[in-house]
């Protein structure tokens, strides 16, 4: 049932389900996740690159600059500079593993529920298909004929099988 100009009312149940397991997952976040992902959130845009580039360009000219009169805090070959730019990227790097790492944790979590989800539906097709079948069989107008395809069809896969023959199948 379409409600009003809305989705239907299951959809919308199941969309509200998924965006629960989201919040869910947003809300188990430490104080220091949230704070590693605001800071790869903030450090991921572009500005953030021109930022550096600028910060670097006036350390150097303002170093070039103080040489002159011999009070450079950072002389050339800038080691200062070097050291900074490496502990930024080395924090960057830090950064980015951890928020990949818990995305990735959060992808694992949605894939097994897909493959959850997949396996009930494909043993509910399979229940479908064998009743059809069994009402084909049992309606005397309709003929009862042997369809191989809907009876391998009305068989539940097994998930163990199907797994090993796609790992033997697969080039690692």
């Amino acid at each position: 049932m379409i409600v009003g100009d809305h989705l239907p009312e299951k959809t919308d149940e199941a969309i509200e389900s998924i965006a629960e397991l989201e919040r869910q997952a947003t809300a188990d976040l430490s104080h220091h996740q949230r704070l590693i992902e605001r800071a790869t959130a903030a450090i991921g845009r572009p500005l953030t690159a021109y930022l550096i580039v600028g910060v670097a360009a006036a350390w150097i000219a303002l170093n070039l600059v103080l040489r002159t009169s011999g009070h450079a805090f950072d002389p050339p070959p800038f080691s200062l500079l070097s050291g900074l730019i490496s502990l930024a990227a080395l924090l960057m790097t830090i950064f980015i593993l951890t928020t990949e790492q818990r995305t990735s944790q959060h992808d694992l979590r949605r894939d097994r529920l897909d493959l959850q989800i997949n396996l009930l539906t494909e043993r509910k097709i399979s229940k479908v298909i064998e009743m059809l079948e069994l009402l084909r069989r049992d309606t005397p107008s309709v003929p009862n004929l042997i369809d191989p395809e809907a009876i391998e069809m009305g068989q539940a896969s097994d998930p163990h099988a199907i797994f090993k023959a796609l790992d033997e199948r697969t080039v690692e």
